[in-house]
């Protein structure tokens, strides 16, 4: 096979790849397609951490949250936003050995008008750490890398769920938005 043959042959496959991601409705982690009433999102939350990974989750995937009640679209409110460890196995001196860290919330969303569009909806994660208390310096970084991941999550969970949002459509005596 000689060389021309072989670069179409590769451009040809890669037009190919290209067209199959785009029609199966492949997007990059984070891109989730909000409805037009979710354009100027307002995040509000007990954890500052927790209320500026949303933003910039949000932003994105293409909306631009806005610093005011006053003009935003939608309120996502962070109700309670709670993050634990408790002890998960002791040794036989009964020094701690392990951890569960929970990082637990509840959110809901509203549009200006006060219509709830989420309503209180609950998100837990947990994860297992292994303790030695030889290596105390390096568990503190892995809990905290661990605590930013689920809160990661948490903001993944939440735009997906924000994308289903249907724009502006309620079910029949209803005041919820119906989703897709």
């Amino acid at each position: 096979m000689n060389i021309g043959k072989l670069r179409i042959m590769r451009t040809f496959t890669a037009i190919l790849l290209t067209a199959l991601l785009a029609g199966c409705g492949f997007h990059l982690r984070g891109q989730v397609e909000l409805a037009p009433i979710i354009s100027a999102p307002w995040v509000t939350g007990q954890d500052p951490a927790l209320v500026v990974d949303l933003r910039n989750g949000l932003r994105q995937s293409g909306v631009h949250p806005v610093k005011d009640t006053a003009s935003a679209s939608v309120i996502i409110d962070l109700a309670t936003v709670d993050y634990s460890r408790s002890v998960k196995s002791v040794d036989s001196q009964g020094t701690a050995t392990g951890y569960t860290l929970k990082y637990e919330i509840l959110y809901r969303v509203v549009d200006r008008t006060g219509r709830v569009l989420v309503d209180n909806t609950p998100l837990n994660f947990s994860r297992d750490l292994e303790y030695k208390s030889t290596e105390l310096l390096q568990k503190k970084q892995e809990e905290e890398a661990l605590k930013i991941s689920m809160r990661q999550e948490i903001v993944r969970r939440i735009i997906r769920r924000l994308g289903a949002i249907a724009s502006h459509r309620q079910a029949p005596g209803n005041s919820r938005v119906v989703f897709v």
